[in-house]
């Protein structure tokens, strides 16, 4: 994918913010869908705005298009709000309302960026960049959501221009992880694209819109540093918030996100403007998704008050890349209460079992047998993982030996590390690695 991703990055809107520019672009979104639901023409809607000249009303409208909120037809008078916009503002009509939908409003315009592409009626820069848009099927913020999700919850300056903004085809996303993946490793950073601006300052500047728009300011990541390769340089890491609504809308765009073996989706293409933002990027968030993230948070919210956590979900959550969980983090630790939730019985019955069926006891994962490796001291151990993890479940319930698997203690790390995997996956995962 050629930088061409970025070039019309304008804003970021934010309905959420109480002064600053991101509150000033929410405000004007507003405006403008309130002039165009009561009839108004674009030419009208621009009065409403003295203090602007044309081209500052311009960028914003331009912003508010990426997001697939409202459009203006080319060389028309007309201003549209999409079905997604008209979600927004009916969230977004007096600060009460903004704040009791705060979830909501960030996950529908998550939505609107996933579905983001360069493959569409309005190619970047103009009709001479047309071919360039053509080039690629890149959904651009899915594929750093999903970069994020399975990269330690950051990236990297230097990976963003010299990786990730080369992405040309989703189906070479799985490709890049595994490479930044063995960059980190060795901790030899990635070179500039020679695709990238020669100049330094519109380089830069592709990064901080991009980033500005994915991170809807601050709301999702946060500024920080790595030095992953050796040297601190510019990072971008989820909040708590950022991992929780990016994994809701990543499992909604790509349900099988976790299994190497699932297809990456690709962007679509669309015959007309109107499509694109009636039946694409300015698609309403739907009720059902909003439900299904609001019992996901409640769920969640509801274990960690009864402190129904097995100590691996609590070194999981150690683990997680946002520094603001601090406080939690006590709260877990305080609460967790190994006692009541494990039945020793049937760990104990589900490993006999599993030796008399295999003659040994070993990881199911990667084949590790801890009595080939330490002797007698490693004789008849393994470690029993529930399949479900305990702090999913909601209550007592009845488990068997096919509840449970038989796993090593780094495979068992890596099973409960986020974002939680399965037995299969994480078998899959190490073939990989091992091919």
């Amino acid at each position: 994918m050629s930088f061409c991703w970025f070039t019309s990055f304008i804003g970021y809107p934010n309905f959420l913010k109480n002064q600053g520019n991101s509150y000033e672009l929410g405000r004007a979104f507003l405006t403008l869908a309130q002039a165009s639901l009561s009839g108004k023409t674009y030419a009208e809607s621009k009065r409403l705005f003295p203090t602007l000249d044309h081209a500052q009303v311009e960028t914003k409208k331009a912003a508010f298009q990426e997001f697939g909120l409202l459009y203006v037809t080319p060389r028309s008078n007309t201003i549209t709000v999409t079905p997604l916009g008209k979600q927004i503002y009916r969230l977004s009509l007096d600060r009460q309302e903004r704040d009791k939908n705060r979830r909501t409003i960030l996950l529908a315009l998550i939505h609107a960026l996933v579905r983001y592409q360069f493959n569409n009626p309005l190619p970047v820069g103009g009709n001479r960049y047309a071919d360039r848009a053509q080039s690629s099927d890149v959904l651009p913020y899915l594929a750093c959501y999903y970069l994020l999700l399975k990269l330690d919850g950051f990236l990297t300056v230097s990976e963003l221009r010299g990786a990730i903004f080369g992405l040309r085809a989703m189906a070479d996303l799985r490709k890049l992880e595994k490479k930044m993946r063995r960059q980190r490793k060795i901790g030899v950073p990635f070179p500039d694209l020679p695709s990238l601006p020669s100049t330094e300052g519109t380089a830069n500047n592709l990064k901080i819109y991009f980033m500005a728009h994915l991170s809807l300011d601050g709301e999702i990541l946060h500024a920080t540093t790595s030095s992953c390769y050796g040297r601190e340089e510019q990072a971008f890491e989820l909040t708590q918030f950022g991992y929780e609504v990016v994994e809701s809308v990543l499992s909604e765009s790509w349900a099988q996100w976790r299994m190497l073996s699932s297809t990456a989706p690709r962007a679509r293409t669309y015959t007309n403007i109107a499509e694109y933002f009636e039946n694409g990027v300015g698609v309403e968030c739907s009720n059902e998704t909003i439900q299904a993230d609001v019992h996901r948070t409640e769920t969640r919210a509801a274990r960690i008050s009864e402190g129904v956590l097995d100590p691996y979900d609590v070194e999981g959550l150690k683990q997680l890349p946002y520094r603001s969980f601090q406080e939690g983090r006590k709260r877990l630790v305080q609460h967790a209460r190994l006692e009541q939730v494990r039945n020793a019985t049937l760990v104990r019955e589900a490993k006999r079992l599993f030796k008399r069926k295999h003659g040994q006891l070993f990881c199911e994962a990667c084949d590790f047998d801890f009595a080939d490796n330490y002797g007698d001291r490693g004789k008849d151990y393994i470690e029993a993982h529930h399949k479900m993890p305990i702090a999913e479940l909601e209550g007592p319930v009845a488990l068997t030996i096919e509840d449970l698997a038989m796993v090593c203690s780094n495979c068992h790390r890596m099973l409960h590390r986020p974002p939680w995997i399965t037995i299969d996956e994480l078998r899959e995962v190490v073939q990989t690695q091992r091919s």
